[in-house]
C-alpha cells in the first residue's frame, strides 16, 4: 500500500512551506532580559550555570559582556535578580561552575583570572570573596570534579594547555596542582572531568581522554576524531559511563556525534552515530550548529545557537531522536552564523531548565518528559525501516506474536503531522511508503499505541 493513498496532497504542499515552530514538548515559564546592558560582538549575554542552596531554593548564574548576574529562579515564572558584579573587562565569554557554597567564574580574552563568590547568604545576597590572577589571566572554560575538589581551567593564556587547582583545602584560596602542556594535543577548548578522568575537546585535533589522577603527569587513555573533521568543541558522558556525545562547532552546520567509550582503556572509541542533527528550519535550511551538550538519563540537553534548546533522546545511541525543543531565537529565518542560545543548564532538582540567549537573556523552561517514551509497544517485537536514507520508498516491517494494532505516524522535525494510520495485524506486517513527493530532509517515523511508541529518524535524499 502506497503512502499516497492516505497522505493528502494539500498536507505535502503546506508542509513544504513550513518554518520552524517555536517549541515542542517544552514550555517557556519566564524570560529575563535587560537591553540597557553593555554588549559584545555577538550580543549581550553568554554562558550560565545553576545552583541549589540548603533550603532547595534554585538559582541561575549568567554572564554578560561586563557582568556576572545571580538570579533566584525558585519561582520559575518570576526570576529575581539578586545581585550582579562587574567583571572588570568587556568580554564575549564568561564561564561558571559551583562547588559547595561557592561559585567560580572565568572569562575569555581578559585579565580577570578567576572570581570566587560566597553563596551562603542566598537568597539575600552574594559576596565576592576573592579574585585570583596568579594562575591565568583568561580561561575559556572551567570544570570542577566535585568529589575530588579540583578545578580544571582550559583555554588559558600563558602557553599552557591546562591548569589544575585544589579548591577543597580552601575554596576561597585555590592552590596550584598543575600548570602544564599536553603532548600531541595542544589547546583545549572545553573539558568534562569525572573522577580524575578528563574528556578534553582539543579543537581540530579531536577528542582526547586523559587520566589526571596525578595532575602533574597525566596519562593518555584514548582519542577520537570524527569523519566530519570539525572543531571538537565540548562533550559530556552518560551516567553509566558508556556513551559520550560531542559537539563540533566549526564550521557551522556540523552534527553532533555519539560514541561508545566502553573500551577506551584500550584506546578504542567506536562511533555510534555521526549524524545527530535536527535542524528546526529543515528541510530548506539544515546547517544548525550545536554548542554545549549535557546529559541526564537518556536525554541530551544542548544549547543550539539559532535553534535554542534541543533535547535529544539517546536511549538508543545509534538512533537518537528529537524529544523536545524551545527556540530562544525565533527571529532566525536561516542559519547564517553564530547567534542565539549559548548556554543551557538542566540539573535543577525541580526539573526546570535554565538557558541563556546572547540577545534575549535568561529563559526558564519546563520539559514535558511524559510524551517522550521511546520504546516499542509491549505487543510489538520489532520495528524495522529500510532503506534509510531513502530516495523515496520506505519499507516498514513490524513483528508481533499476538493480534495487535498500532499507529504509524510520520512527522516533520518540528512535529508537523504528515500522515497517520492504524494497522491491525498478527505475526508480520510489511508496507512500502512512498515519500518521494516530500522535500529532502529529516523526518520522524513512529510506531506506537496509547502508552508508548518508538521513533526512528528518516533521511530523505
Amino acid at each position: 500500500m502506497k503512502m499516497k493513498q492516505f497522505l493528502l496532497f494539500s498536507l505535502i504542499m503546506s508542509f513544504s512551506c513550513l518554518t520552524a515552530q517555536e517549541s515542542m514538548n517544552i514550555t517557556k515559564l519566564s524570560n529575563w532580559d535587560d537591553d540597557s546592558l553593555p554588549g559584545h560582538f555577538y550580543g549581550t549575554f553568554n554562558d550560565l550555570w545553576g545552583y541549589v542552596d540548603g533550603n532547595d531554593r534554585e538559582y541561575a548564574i549568567m554572564g554578560s559582556a561586563s557582568y556576572i548576574h545571580f538570579f533566584d529562579v525558585t519561582d520559575p515564572t518570576d526570576p529575581v535578580l539578586i545581585d550582579q558584579f562587574e567583571g572588570g573587562a568587556q568580554t564575549v565569554w564568561r564561564d561558571f561552575k559551583t562547588y559547595a557554597n561557592r561559585a567560580y567564574a572565568s572569562s575569555d580574552n581578559s585579565g580577570e583570572g578567576i572570581h570566587i563568590f560566597d553563596l551562603s547568604d542566598l537568597p539575600n545576597s552574594v559576596t565576592k570573596t576573592n579574585q585570583v590572577t596568579d594562575f591565568f589571566g583568561s580561561a575559556h572554560n572551567i570544570f570542577i570534579d566535585e568529589p575530588n575538589g579540583r578545578l580544571y581551567a582550559v583555554g588559558v593564556n600563558g602557553g599552557v594547555d591546562i591548569v589544575v587547582l585544589d579548591i577543597a583545602t580552601d575554596p576561597d584560596d585555590p592552590a596550584l596542582l598543575a600548570s602544564i602542556p599536553l603532548p600531541n594535543a595542544g589547546y583545549i577548548h572545553d573539558i568534562y572531568v569525572r573522577d580524575n578522568i578528563a574528556y578534553a575537546s582539543h579543537g581540530y585535533v579531536g577528542l582526547f581522554i586523559w587520566d589526571f589522577t596525578n595532575p602533574t603527569d597525566p596519562q593518555y587513555i584514548a582519542s577520537f576524531a570524527s569523519d566530519n573533521e570539525g572543531y571538537n568543541h565540548s562533550s559530556w558522558v552518560t551516567e553509566n559511563g558508556e556513551t559520550l556525545i560531542f559537539a563540533e562547532e566549526v564550521p557551522t552546520g556540523l552534527p553532533m556525534v555519539t560514541v561508545d567509550i566502553r573500551d577506551m582503556a584500550n584506546d578504542n572509541i567506536i562511533p555510534y552515530n555521526q549524524e545527530v542533527q535536527f535542524p528546526l528550519l529543515g528541510p530548506e535550511y539544515t546547517d544548525n550548529t550545536p554548542h554545549n551538550p549535557y546529559i541526564i538519563g537518556d536525554y541530551v540537553y544542548t544549547s543550539y545557537y539559532e535553534d535554542g534548546v534541543q533535547i535529544i533522546d539517546i536511549s538508543d545511541p545509534t538512533n537518537p531522536t528529537l524529544a523536545g525543543y524551545y527556540d530562544t531565537y525565533p527571529s532566525n529565518t536561516e542559519y547564517n552564523g553564530y547567534a542565539g542560545c549559548w548556554g543551557v543548564y538542566p540539573f535543577l532538582p525541580s526539573g526546570n531548565i535554565i538557558a541563556s540567549d546572547m540577545s534575549n537573556g535568561l529563559f526558564v523552561l519546563q520539559f514535558d518528559e511524559s510524551v517522550n517514551t521511546n520504546k516499542l509497544p509491549e505487543n510489538i517485537n520489532s520495528f524495522e525501516v529500510s532503506p534509510n536514507p531513502t530516495d523515496g520508498l520506505l519499507k516498514i516491517e513490524l513483528k508481533s506474536e499476538n493480534q495487535t494494532n498500532a499507529k504509524i505516524i510520520l512527522t516533520s522535525l518540528t512535529g508537523q503531522l504528515i500522515s497517520e494510520k492504524t494497522v491491525d495485524f498478527n505475526g508480520t506486517y510489511s508496507e512500502w511508503l512512498d515519500i518521494s513527493d516530500l522535500p529532502s530532509g529529516m523526518y520522524f517515523l513512529s510506531i506506537g499505541d496509547e502508552k508508548q511508541s518508538e521513533t526512528k529518524k528518516i533521511v530523505k535524499n
